[in-house]
């Protein structure tokens, strides 16, 4: 193993620790990415086909912008939003409170040993949450287990491949007057896209955690991809 390969592997390693999401990337995603990803979010929750009353699980919530939204505009299904970090969760418990959405709740766990029975959940949802996993076929073989029979999870990933013009109108989303252009673009190049999977990966790990039906689509005009998996 080279010694780039090493370096990335403790940076990796670093950024997702729990403590680097409760001082540092929780609060940078809080307060920039998933702001500027909202169009994304709508078109994210545009794709899934809800059954009437679902019982719908969101990996890595973060702050609840997503999860909310999604029990906000489908008020008789049931969502509940995880996540690794106990100050993301606060946080997020918070905003449900104070919008006052009572179909929605949020709790800490872990995506490698989800707190929840088999058969659980009718959709299982996550958006720029599995390129932090240590385990990625683990975490996926986790979300197959809390489906029911013929469930569906939808899974929103930064792309690796995604081009250098759609990274740069995707920072130019970020206008806060304290973030710096160059850190922003490192930022997203080594941090977000530089440590994500591609599609081809994506494929390739989902099949390997026994999803059969699996699509990897690239979401247009987006360095993201969008993966169906069916039990």
């Amino acid at each position: 193993m080279s010694n780039i390969n090493v370096t990335k592997g403790i940076f990796k390693q670093f950024l997702d620790a729990r403590w680097a999401w409760d001082l540092i990337q929780g609060p940078i995603y809080n307060r920039l990415i998933f702001k500027a990803a909202s169009e994304l979010y709508q078109r994210f929750i545009n794709e899934i086909n809800l059954p009437e009353k679902a019982k719908i699980l969101d990996i890595g919530s973060g702050p609840g912008f997503l999860t909310l939204l999604l029990a906000k505009e489908n008020p008789i299904v049931s969502v509940v939003g995880i996540d690794y970090s106990p100050t993301r969760v606060r946080a997020a418990n918070h905003l449900r409170i104070r919008n006052q959405i009572s179909n929605c709740s949020f709790r800490q766990g872990d995506a490698m040993n989800l707190p929840f029975p088999d058969a659980s959940f009718d959709i299982v949802i996550s958006v720029a949450s599995i390129k932090h996993w240590p385990e990625g076929k683990r975490g996926l073989q986790e979300i197959r287990r809390v489906l029911t029979p013929n469930g569906s999870a939808f899974i929103a990933e930064a792309d690796r491949e995604a081009t250098d013009e759609e990274l740069y109108r995707f920072a130019s989303k970020f206008t806060a007057w304290y973030v710096w252009d160059k850190f922003m673009r490192w930022y997203l190049w080594r941090v977000v896209f530089g440590q994500s999977y591609s599609r081809g990966e994506a494929e390739w790990t989902a099949r390997a955690a026994g999803f059969a039906n699996v699509v990897v689509e690239k979401v247009s005009r987006w360095p993201f991809f969008l993966m169906r998996l069916r039990k």
